[in-house]
């Protein structure tokens, strides 16, 4: 099990290790395998601090399950900001689903996503090719 607490580490609930998210690093690629084989719910995140809502492909908060909720309570003064949050983490995740990239390689997993996709996101990047 796995809790992001800040965008650049992860850390390893078995040892309180702090792992960073590079991608030559070994136990960053073990995360990415543990979640290739155990899904998701190895990933935990509560917060992020205020500069930490970039999506980027070596971090993992925005795939959890309280990735809205923590949108939503980052942004609770600011609706612009929130919807503009959330319309970007959808469009990333998409992507994300349609390019069959981590965690989105199965179907089962990547279909949810880009059927709750609203159209004019997927309008927007019409240019990607389809899954097989």
């Amino acid at each position: 099990m796995y809790k992001i607490t800040i965008a650049s580490m992860t850390q390893r609930l078995s040892d309180s290790a702090w792992i960073p998210n590079d991608p030559a690093n070994s136990d960053y690629q073990q995360i990415i395998k543990d979640i290739q084989t155990h899904g998701l719910g190895i990933i935990s995140c509560d917060a992020l601090q205020d500069d930490d809502d970039n999506y980027d492909d070596n971090t993992f908060w925005q795939y959890t399950d309280k990735a809205v909720e923590i949108i939503t309570n980052k942004y609770s003064n600011d609706e612009g900001s929130k919807v503009k949050a959330l319309t970007d983490l959808q469009e990333y995740k998409y992507v994300r689903a349609m390019q069959a990239k981590t965690p989105y390689e199965s179907m089962s997993i990547a279909s949810p996503v880009i059927n709750a996709t609203p159209q004019d996101i997927k309008d927007k990047y019409r240019h990607l090719p389809m899954r097989r």
